[in-house]
């Protein structure tokens, strides 16, 4: 299809405040970056333009579509110049490729040793065919050009990248004004395929150019133009643009930026889409940055009306003390293992409650709701952190008598943790259509950690944190980590590395990108201090730090094995929070027991008793069988060998 996009004049003075010399590299290749940065931002209107020419006042540049003719005019200063000549030959001479090249070595080998005055020879210059012009039905016209060692190499090496290593005469290659080149494909002899040619093009770009050059095509008319360019990289910390923080997109969480494309600047952002990808895994060494996107996901999810809820190790779980006021109710699952199994079994609760509204209006998900039946039920994020410490098999030190308290503590705990994988799993199996998101993280995604392939198969996004992965972490965590991208060694040599990755997410590529980050060392401002003052603004939390706690009573209602937990003289946490027994009638709880020691959970045998007591008493009592169910689950995950 013929060019009909026209040329576009730019300014130059604001760009190049100090002045632009065409003359410069370093000058033209900035100004290409500019006009990468322009196509990306309005590719309707810059996409595949390249310079074309600098006024000589340097004011202006004239950029032009690649694929515009632009050829005619250098051949014509060549002609002129008596580096390019014609000559007639019969049609019949380049009929067909094959034909060609026997045309084409004896009209080369003719010029190499012609003595016509008008042809000229220039120390370390050949005449190669560029082109086969047809005139009339008999007659063509062969075109030559004097071209030196270089120029004849390139035009050979791009010949084989697209496959014409035996009719290199079949590709045009021009110079351009950034100090590269345009090759145009002659219409009949190649089909420019990109799945194809990229790679090998790429490849030959920078074995001409060097790293960080890079080319555009444009399959439509069989035009390639080469840039050159330096490795694209990252500063030393990309702060969030004030677009993440004016805007709350609930659908679309950003987190940082890709590692930008080829010849340009900046990187596009980079997102989890929460409709399309409800479950994310996000994985990586301590030190890497994990907490720094974890956090920054949570911002984007809770800024745009999302609720929470965590679970993590009671050690690690100061990482989420920043959002603690936005936890729901019975949402903080940070305080214990039993905690963790409680909160998970509120969202199960939780998500079979959506599920019945949704059947009720006919819908397939969440996101199908009226918009005043989704703010009723507002979309939930389940973040899972440092899962290996809480949800990860443990093995029982064999040897032990069925009595010894190491024993029987390793068996409880056992169970507890099998109970928080199977829900773990059931979660991400079953409530992505309810509203529920879920990001689940940890050093390492393995088996051992409690994050099976059962589990990752169903977090379809994945985030990977740290500048060197071993293959082994990598295949793990990654979809396909054949085909991933790696980050770059260039980027660790120059020190800006720090909270770079690779993510796989749902309709995306995989990429390397960097994390957003910031901080405020002036008034001693870390990043979750800065993310908590702008989740104030946007979203005004409802609770307080110390949202979503469980009393030991409710987690037992929620969680019956969790009665079945062995004395070891130690109160539980909740004890703080106990009432004074002045707020109770004469000092003693509804059950009969002192009320400074209500809160203290009772124990193995005794919290049975005392079920077992209330139960015939006529009190219902979810939890009456709270040891039988201990011990059967305890069997249940031997024998699963959980």
């Amino acid at each position: 299809m013929p060019e009909t996009r026209p040329k576009i004049k730019i300014g130059l003075s604001k760009m190049f405040p100090d002045g632009f010399d065409a003359h410069n590299p370093g000058d033209m290749m900035r100004l290409t970056r500019k006009i990468q940065e322009k196509a990306a931002r309005q590719p309707e209107k810059y996409e595949g333009y390249l310079i074309d020419s600098i006024s000589p006042d340097g004011l202006y540049a004239y950029i032009a579509p690649m694929a515009m003719s632009t050829d005619d005019k250098e051949m014509q200063k060549l002609l002129t110049e008596g580096m390019a000549h014609g000559d007639e030959i019969d049609a019949a001479d380049c009929m067909g490729e094959a034909r060609q090249k026997d045309t084409v070595a004896r009209i080369e080998l003719n010029y190499a040793n012609s003595t016509d005055p008008t042809i000229k020879h220039v120390s370390g210059m050949t005449w190669k065919v560029i082109d086969f012009i047809p005139r009339t039905s008999s007659k063509s016209v062969v075109l030559l050009q004097l071209m030196d060692d270089k120029t004849i190499s390139i035009r050979q090496q791009f010949a084989e990248a697209l496959g014409l290593q035996k009719y290199p005469w079949l590709i045009r290659l021009t110079p351009t004004a950034e100090g590269g080149w345009k090759i145009r494909i002659k219409g009949n002899a190649a089909t420019y395929r990109p799945s194809k040619h990229d790679t090998k093009i790429q490849e030959t770009v920078e074995i001409i150019g060097g790293e960080g050059w890079f080319f555009k095509a444009d399959a439509e008319n069989g035009v390639i133009t080469v840039y050159p360019g330096v490795p694209p990289t990252f500063p030393a910390v990309i702060n969030p643009p004030k677009e993440f923080w004016k805007k709350s997109d609930l659908r679309h969480a950003y987190f940082g930026m890709k590692l930008p494309d080829r010849g340009r600047e900046t990187g596009d952002l980079l997102y989890n889409d929460w409709k399309d990808a409800s479950g994310v895994l996000v994985a990586g060494a301590s030190n890497g940055g994990k907490s720094v996107v974890i956090n920054c996901l949570v911002y984007a999810a809770v800024s745009a009306g999302c609720q929470l809820a965590v679970c993590d190790d009671k050690y690690k779980s100061v990482d989420f003390k920043w959002c603690r006021p936005w936890v729901i109710d019975h949402g903080w699952g940070c305080d214990s293992m039993e905690s963790c199994a409680a909160t998970l079994q509120h969202i199960l609760d939780l998500s079979a409650v959506r599920a019945n509204v949704i059947n009720q209006y006919g819908k397939e998900n969440w996101w199908g709701l009226p918009e005043d039946v989704r703010k009723q039920y507002p979309p939930i994020l389940l973040v899972c952190d440092e899962i290996a410490q809480w949800a990860a098999p443990l093995t029982v030190p064999p040897g032990l008598s069925k009595d010894n308290p190491t024993r029987i503590k390793a068996e409880y705990e056992k169970g507890i943790r099998a109970m928080n994988y199977m829900a773990l799993l059931k979660i991400c199996q079953t409530v992505r259509f309810s509203g529920i998101f879920f990001m689940y993280a940890a050093q390492s995604a393995t088996s051992q950690n409690g994050l099976d392939p059962s589990v990752r198969t169903n977090l379809p996004s994945k985030i990977l944190l740290g500048d060197k992965v071993n293959d082994t972490v990598r295949g793990t965590v990654l979809n396909d980590a054949k085909n991933a991208p790696t980050v770059p060694s260039y980027l660790i040599e120059a020190g800006v590395s720090r909270g770079c990755g690779i993510a796989e997410l749902v309709g995306q590529e995989a990429c390397v990108y960097k994390g957003f980050y910031e901080d405020d060392h002036k008034h001693g401002k870390s990043w979750s201090d800065i993310l908590r003052e702008h989740m104030m603004d946007s979203n005004p939390p409802k609770g307080n730090d110390e949202a979503g706690h469980w009393s030991w009573n409710d987690i037992i209602v929620a969680v019956p094995a969790a009665a079945e937990k062995p004395d070891d003289g130690a109160m539980y946490e909740d004890d703080d929070h106990s009432p004074s027994r002045l707020e109770t009638e004469g000092g003693f709880g509804e059950d009969g027991r002192d009320v400074a020691d209500r809160d203290e959970p009772l124990k193995g045998a005794a919290a049975a008793a005392h079920a077992s007591k209330l139960y015939a008493a006529g009190v219902d009592v979810p939890h009456v069988s709270a040891v039988a169910a201990a011990r059967s689950l305890a069997k249940e995950s031997a024998q699963q060998g959980l």
